[in-house]
């Protein structure tokens, strides 16, 4: 008999939705940093796109020259066209401007910038192949036998397959290895904010400043991978590692990784260690484009709203927070002019609980000026949609720039201040300086985000 129009539409449904959700089994790991015994293990080995968890290995190998004296943590790194033509996440820097590591690492971790982790590529090893083939060899030598790289920020390669790849088991070796390895440098991990110039970045972690004893470490978002985060909670002198791999949204993610900390924190017995874990065969991770980002679901994921009040955490995950950001700096290009480079992409929806983005990216030209010295200015036009036109023409001038939707910049003449070194576990002390812009807009597409 043939089904009555309703009946089709009541199956239409409920197929486009089991397309639209990631596989119930997505990969999971909850492992003991100190001794890498494994709490609980759901498709630990299943090959999955890192996406951002990526810069996770970036921040090893950087900090590993630090340790090994090839790189110094206050060293300039001078931005290149290389870095620039990253795609959003990034922070925009005009061609020849200076970073140093040390502020370099803290915004590759809190905003997720892809240019960045190319800039400290460069800085490290000469070179981002180079800096790729250290990135494989010290994965196999750590012990994350299902792992490849071919990047330093988890961008997806196209045309052609993706051969970047990963598991939750590799994943959770690495976040051991950093604490262990570096443990100096864990306050990196629970960064909840930095700030540039008059602009407060947010860390993509929901559950910093959230979760009780929330202490790291990274998320990571591209269409294939879904929703990913390698998360690490504190509870006296326990520490544990959460890698959730596949989530629907930012929201869920940071659900499910809460979820398996109280299973893992109550936990008596372990599973045996994440070295234990047998690996998996299989060609190709498991890709959700489709699922995340094609057009076919598009209207499907549109009409999805969550819950307030689904899950007991939901709540305070959606809440907004007060943050306590840490100074970050970058240094003018020589003789450049002041014009910042247009955004080339977009980027990850943003948590629910973030301040919404404009959809015109965030645009400061690029001058070096000491503390005091600039007086930064909202425009009258407040929101993109309709800006109404100024009685009276702007000035034009090299120091200062003004569009509907930009920030207008006021420069005293006076000269930059002096180079300091940054002092251990402590904001850069370089000299104070406006960037170039930082883009970060409101939608996902394919092949232009990592988080």
């Amino acid at each position: 008999m043939p089904q009555s129009p309703a009946r089709r539409a009541v199956a239409w449904l409920a197929a486009t939705l089991a397309l639209v959700a990631p596989a119930a089994a997505n990969p999971l790991v909850v492992a003991d940093v100190a001794t890498g015994q494994v709490l609980e293990a759901q498709e630990p080995t299943v090959p999955w796109y890192p996406a951002s968890l990526t810069k996770l290995m970036t921040t090893y190998v950087v900090l590993q020259a630090i340790e090994n004296g090839k790189l110094r943590r206050d060293a300039p790194l001078v931005y290149s066209a290389r870095a620039q033509a990253e795609p959003p996440s990034k922070m925009g820097f005009q061609v020849g401007q200076t970073v140093t590591v040390d502020d370099a690492l803290k915004m590759l971790m809190v905003q997720s910038a892809n240019d960045i982790a190319f800039l400290l590529a460069e800085g490290a090893s000469g070179s981002v192949e180079g800096f790729v083939a250290e990135m494989n060899a010290t994965a196999r030598r750590i012990g994350m036998t299902s792992t490849n790289f071919v990047n330093p920020n988890g961008l997806p390669v196209r045309p052609g397959p993706d051969l970047q790849r990963t598991t939750a088991r590799d994943m959770a070796v690495l976040a051991t290895r950093l604490y262990r390895d570096f443990p100096q440098w864990a306050g990196l991990f629970s960064l909840d904010a930095i700030q540039i110039g008059d602009r407060i970045l947010r860390n993509h972690n929901g559950l910093v400043g959230r979760y009780p004893g929330t202490d790291g470490m990274k998320t990571g978002y591209v269409c294939s991978s879904g929703f990913n985060v390698v998360a690490t909670a504190t509870r006296g002198s326990r520490r544990l590692v959460t890698v959730v791999l596949g989530a629907p949204t930012p929201i869920e993610r940071s659900e499910t990784a809460i979820d398996a900390f109280e299973r893992g924190f109550a936990a008596t017995s372990a599973r045996g260690t994440l070295a234990s874990l047998p690996d998996v065969t299989a060609a190709f991770p498991v890709d959700l484009r489709e699922q995340m980002c094609g057009k076919s679901t598009a209207k499907i994921r549109a009409a999805r709203k969550l819950d307030p009040n689904g899950h007991p955490w939901r709540p305070i995950l959606m809440a907004k927070t007060q943050v306590n950001p840490v100074m970050v700096y970058a240094t003018p290009a020589p003789n450049a002019p002041q014009v910042a480079a247009k955004p080339s992409g977009l980027d990850e929806d943003p948590p629910a609980f973030a301040p919404k983005a404009s959809t015109t990216p965030a645009l400061i030209p690029g001058a070096a000026v000491k503390p005091g010295s600039a007086k930064v200015k909202p425009l009258k036009a407040a929101t993109p949609q309709k800006a109404k036109a100024s009685a009276k023409a702007p000035k034009k001038t090299a120091a200062s720039t003004e569009k509907k939707g930009r920030v207008k910049i006021e420069l005293t003449p006076k000269s930059a201040g002096p180079t300091l070194s940054p002092g251990p576990n402590a904001a850069s002390n370089s000299p104070v300086a406006v960037p170039g812009g930082i883009y970060r807009n409101a939608a996902p597409t394919e092949g232009k985000s990592s988080f």
